[in-house]
C-alpha cells in the first residue's frame, strides 16, 4: 500500500524520459529528444549539439565558437542539469569536452601571440641589419674614395724618377685649384637638384616675412670676415699637404698628418672652444712624442716635406678653429654642399695665386703640354679633374655617414682609416716602416683614441637617445 504523492512534490522529468543508466553513446539522442520536447517553449533558446572529441580537436574554428557559447551559458548549464536529467557520467563527459575546448583555445591564442611577437622581433632585426649594412657600405665608400685620392695624388705629384710612369704632373698647387673648380660645379648641381639642401633663412620670430624684405643670407661683411679666412686656411691645408707628396712618402704623410689633432686642440684653446685641462695637455704632449718618434724612425727623412706636412697640419687646426668659431650654425654652411659652394671660389683664387707664385705659369703650361702629348688633351684634362671628383664623392659619403650615425662613429672610423691608408701605401708604393715608426704611430693613435674616448663621455648627456642608439 503506497502513500499518494503530495501535490507540492514535483517528479523529475529525467526519471520518466530517460532510463536510469543510459549508455554514453546515446547521449546525442537524448539531447535531441529533450530539445524536441522544449521546442514548444518560444522563450527558450535552442541548444546546439555538442561535438565529439575528434571534431573538437580537428576543427579549430568551430571549437572557438563552441567555447564562446560555453562561456556564455556556463551558469545556465548548472541549472539545466536538474531539468535535462544528465547523469554524473554525462556531466563528467561534458566538463571534459569543455576543458579540452578551453585548453585548445588557449593554445591557439598562445600560438597567435607568439607569432605576432616573432614578427615584431624579426622586423626589428631586419631594420637593424639594414641600417648596419647601409652604414657599412658608406664607411666602405668613404675609405675607398679617401684611399683612391691619396694614392692617385702620390702618383700624380711625384717626380718622374720616383715612379715607373715617366709622365706625371708634379704641380700639386695648380692641380688642387682644379679640384676646387670640380667641387664647385658638383656642389652647384647638388644644390640645384635638391632644394632642401639650399641655405635658408631661420624662421622669423614675428611670423611671415616677405622674401623681398628678408636680408641676404650672405652679406659682404660676412663673406670677407668669415668665409674668406676659412677658405684661405682650407686651401693651405689641402695644397701644402698635396705639395708635400713630392718629397715624402704617403706613409710618412699619413703619420705626420695625424698630429693635426694637437693643433686643433691648441686653436680650440685660443678661440675659447675648449677649456684647458691637465688631460688635454697630456694628450697633446703624448701626441708630440709620437710624432717625434715617427720622424726619428723615418729612413728617408726629407726636411722640406716634413715642414710642408707640419704646416698643413697647422692650417688644418687653424681651419677647424675658424670654422667652429665663425661659421658654426650659420645657414650658409649648414651642410658640406652649401659650404663647398661658398668656400671653393675663395680656395680656387688663393690656390691659383700661390701656384703661379711658387710653381710658375710657364712650368705649369709646359707640364700640361707634356701630359697632353703623351695621353691626349682630353685625357690630360681628365687627369687633372678626376681627383676633384674623388674628393667630392668622399665628402658626400662622409656627410651621409654622419647623418645616419654620429660624430663618435666618424671619429672611430677615421682612426682606423689612417691604419688602412698606411697599409695600402705599403702595398702599392712599398713604403718601409721601422720599429720606431710603428711605435710612434701607436703612441699617436692611442692619444687620438684617448681624446675621442674623453669626448664621448663629456658629450654623452647632450647626445639624443636616437643618436646613441645609432652608434
Amino acid at each position: 500500500m503506497g502513500v499518494p504523492p503530495s501535490e507540492s512534490h514535483h517528479r523529475r522529468r529525467s526519471s520518466v524520459r530517460a532510463p536510469p543508466d543510459p549508455p554514453a553513446e546515446d547521449t546525442d539522442d537524448d539531447f535531441s529528444h529533450l530539445n524536441h520536447s522544449h521546442d514548444t517553449d518560444p522563450n527558450r533558446d535552442r541548444r546546439e549539439h555538442p561535438a565529439d572529441d575528434t571534431d573538437s580537436l580537428s576543427d579549430l574554428s568551430s571549437l572557438a565558437e563552441s567555447v564562446e557559447m560555453d562561456y556564455r551559458s556556463s551558469d545556465d548549464d548548472l541549472h539545466d542539469d536538474e531539468e535535462t536529467g544528465l547523469t554524473a557520467k554525462q556531466r563528467r563527459q561534458r566538463h571534459r569536452r569543455r576543458r579540452q575546448r578551453r585548453q585548445l583555445d588557449a593554445r591557439i591564442a598562445g600560438v597567435k601571440a607568439s607569432r605576432q611577437d616573432g614578427a615584431v622581433v624579426n622586423l626589428a632585426d631586419r631594420n637593424v641589419a639594414k641600417r648596419l649594412l647601409v652604414n657599412a657600405v658608406l664607411i666602405g665608400l668613404w675609405y675607398f674614395f679617401s684611399l683612391s685620392i691619396s694614392i692617385y695624388n702620390k702618383w700624380m705629384f711625384s717626380d718622374s724618377k720616383d715612379v715607373e710612369d715617366p709622365v706625371v704632373f708634379p704641380f700639386p698647387l695648380f692641380t688642387t685649384s682644379m679640384h676646387m673648380v670640380v667641387q664647385f660645379t658638383l656642389s652647384s648641381i647638388i644644390l640645384y637638384a635638391f632644394p632642401s639642401l639650399r641655405p635658408r633663412h631661420p624662421s622669423p620670430a614675428m611670423g611671415y616675412v616677405a622674401p623681398a624684405e628678408q636680408p641676404p643670407i650672405i652679406t659682404k661683411f660676412f663673406y670677407l670676415t668669415r668665409l674668406v679666412p676659412c677658405g684661405i686656411a682650407t686651401s693651405l691645408d689641402i695644397g701644402l699637404g698635396n705639395m708635400s707628396l713630392k718629397f715624402i712618402t704617403l706613409t710618412f704623410l699619413t703619420m705626420c698628418k695625424s698630429s693635426a689633432l694637437a693643433f686643433v686642440l691648441l686653436f680650440a684653446f685660443v678661440f675659447g672652444l675648449e677649456t684647458l685641462s691637465i688631460k688635454l695637455i697630456l694628450i697633446i704632449a703624448t701626441m708630440t712624442i709620437g710624432v717625434v718618434m715617427m720622424v726619428a724612425g723615418e729612413a728617408a727623412f726629407n726636411a722640406v716635406g716634413f715642414a710642408l706636412i707640419i704646416a698643413s697640419a697647422f692650417f688644418s687646426g687653424f681651419r677647424w678653429g675658424l670654422t667652429q668659431f665663425l661659421l658654426l650654425r650659420h645657414p650658409a654652411t649648414s651642410n658640406p654642399f652649401s659650404t663647398l659652394f661658398f668656400l671653393t671660389p675663395v680656395m680656387l683664387l688663393s690656390l691659383i695665386l700661390i701656384a703661379f707664385a711658387v710653381e710658375g705659369p710657364a712650368e705649369i703650361f709646359n707640364g700640361f703640354m707634356a701630359l697632353a702629348n703623351a695621353h691626349g688633351i682630353v685625357a690630360g684634362v681628365g687627369f687633372l679633374i678626376f681627383p676633384g671628383i674623388l674628393a667630392f664623392c668622399m665628402i658626400a659619403s662622409e656627410f651621409a655617414l654622419l647623418k645616419r650615425s654620429s660624430v663618435v662613429t666618424l671619429s672611430i672610423c677615421g682612426i682606423f682609416k689612417e691604419v688602412v691608408t698606411i697599409s695600402a701605401a705599403g702595398v702599392v708604393f712599398h713604403d718601409q716602416l721601422t720599429a720606431v715608426n710603428i711605435s710612434g704611430l701607436i703612441v699617436t693613435i692611442s692619444s687620438i683614441a684617448s681624446y675621442n674616448y674623453m669626448k664621448i663621455f663629456q658629450d654623452a648627456p647632450r647626445i639624443p637617445r636616437r643618436d646613441r642608439g645609432a652608434e
